[in-house]
């Protein structure tokens, strides 16, 4: 089995697109942003992706999915974590994300719920964080130092 992870390329939008679609996320904006996500290919095809929108010094880690059979969590972990490290090297000083589950494992991998006034400006205008809902989404952090 080949596995291999890239930064997504503009050919790749629709493939990202229909992905993260058919998951049940929030598609819009990734064309403005399809060099900052990543993207997994198996076999040659696009079976996983996660953007890193930079946002000045400031990310959100968005559109987490992974479709394959052949992946399980420590996959996903360390798919995450290379995820992590590319949004090191675009020069994020804090990562955001939005969930409403998994929190024990965004906090196993150093993230901390954020209470919303400690919330960016710029992360708040992000098209992505329009599914922020009070009370049922959870803004996390983690800051690289």
């Amino acid at each position: 089995m080949s596995i291999v992870v890239r930064i997504a390329e503009e050919k790749d939008l629709l493939p990202v697109q229909r992905l993260v679609a058919k998951a049940g996320l929030e598609e819009k904006g990734i064309e403005h942003h399809i060099h900052d996500f990543l993207v997994v290919e198996e076999q040659e095809k696009i079976v996983g992706t996660v953007g890193i929108e930079h946002l000045g010094v400031d990310g959100l880690l968005r559109s987490l999915v992974i479709q394959s059979e052949t992946w399980n969590a420590k996959i996903g972990l360390e798919f995450l974590e290379i995820a992590l490290q590319f949004a090191k090297q675009k020069g994020v000083e804090t990562l955001y994300l939005l969930t409403k589950q998994s929190i024990q494992f965004f906090e196993y991998l150093g993230f901390h719920e954020v209470e919303e006034e400690e919330i960016p400006e710029k992360i708040r205008q992000s098209p992505h964080f329009h599914q922020y809902a009070p009370g049922v989404t959870k803004v996390m952090a983690t800051t690289f130092k």
